[in-house]
């Protein structure tokens, strides 16, 4: 036996096309959907600090008609 996994995002019929096929074929599907969006460590760390600061208060604030000068 192999064990052949694929990850797919785009559209639900498309996802259903291809396990119909599979099952046709004899293969044993399994599906499992992520949970919670796989995002770098770093990056959320970041975000959140960047947050915090916000609330404190610790940023700088631009006027829009400013931003390209």
């Amino acid at each position: 036996m192999c064990t052949v996994t694929i990850e797919y995002s785009k559209n639900r019929k498309e996802i259903d096309a291809l396990l119909s096929v599979m099952q046709k074929l004899g293969a044993i599907v399994t599906v499992s959907k992520d949970e919670e969006p796989q995002y770098n460590p770093e990056i959320v760390a970041k975000v959140e600090r960047g947050r915090e600061a916000y609330k404190h208060g610790e940023c700088v604030k631009i006027a829009i008609e400013d931003l390209w000068k």
